[in-house]
């Protein structure tokens, strides 16, 4: 095999990954829209992160939000999946 053969068969099996990612967002896409948007809301804590003069980082809490998620595999409207949501209850803001 020659250099030629192996980035064809890269090229091809790069663009299978691609045109197979393309295909499961759409699907899921459609299957959201077609069960209508079901939603939830999570509760979610948020917590401020700050680097003081020293380089250290500085928690503060911030207030309990409530955010909407989607019954989906992936984003989508905005919303984050709510299976992911659930394992993420606390969003740290900062760095």
């Amino acid at each position: 095999m020659n250099m030629r053969t192996i980035r064809r068969i890269a090229l091809r099996g790069c663009l299978v990954l691609l045109a197979l990612a393309a295909f499961t967002y759409a699907a899921d896409d459609l299957w959201v829209r077609y069960r209508g948007r079901p939603a939830e809301k999570i509760r979610v804590a948020v917590v401020y992160a700050e680097l003081d003069r020293y380089d250290k980082v500085e928690y503060s809490a911030g207030p309990l939000v409530m955010q909407t998620c989607i019954d989906a595999l992936l984003p989508h409207f905005g919303s984050n999946p709510c299976w992911y949501l659930r394992r993420h209850t606390l969003q740290q803001i900062g760095p």
